[in-house]
């Protein structure tokens, strides 16, 4: 597993490398020990500021793998996951609206599609219809188009 491999100590300032070095007791760190020290008391080591942390769990991320639903880590304070979900929920708004204003615009360049779309959901709603002493459905309701016969 990726967050079991030593945590590059090369990648990070020497102030920082130090700062794990000591957390440690000396011994190179895995990404995964490394990850489930809380940021609180990251940022009370000597060399370790919200700059460098940033940096390490950057490291982190990096190497992590991408789980399916990018879930987050277990160490966000509240107010950092409520302003994620309210980011998130903006770009859901945003996508929504660039996708209606799409179709509506796919809409108004060819209204024949649309129209040939719900006919197309008519007929398989009203497919259940008895052909004794009913018309014959038009063609054109199906999008066929009338073939001419020359002679």
């Amino acid at each position: 597993m990726p967050l079991d491999e030593p945590f590059p100590l090369k990648a990070v300032p020497s102030r920082v490398a130090y700062a794990l070095l000591l957390e440690f007791k000396g011994r190179c760190p895995s990404l995964r020990e490394v990850d489930q020290i809380p940021d609180k008391h990251w940022l009370t080591m000597p060399g370790m500021g919200p700059a460098s942390l940033e940096m390490v769990r950057s490291i982190i991320q990096a190497r992590a793998p991408q789980a399916p639903g990018h879930t987050a880590p277990r160490n966000l304070p509240d107010a950092e996951l409520l302003r994620r979900l309210e980011q998130l929920q903006e770009n859901l708004r945003w996508l929504e609206a660039q996708l209606n204003a799409r179709m509506s615009v796919d809409t108004r360049r060819r209204p024949h599609l649309h129209r040939r779309k719900q006919a197309a959901r008519n007929d398989v709603d009203n497919s259940d219809y008895e052909s004794e002493g009913s018309e014959a459905p038009n063609p054109r309701s199906y999008g066929l188009r009338r073939l001419r016969i020359r002679n």
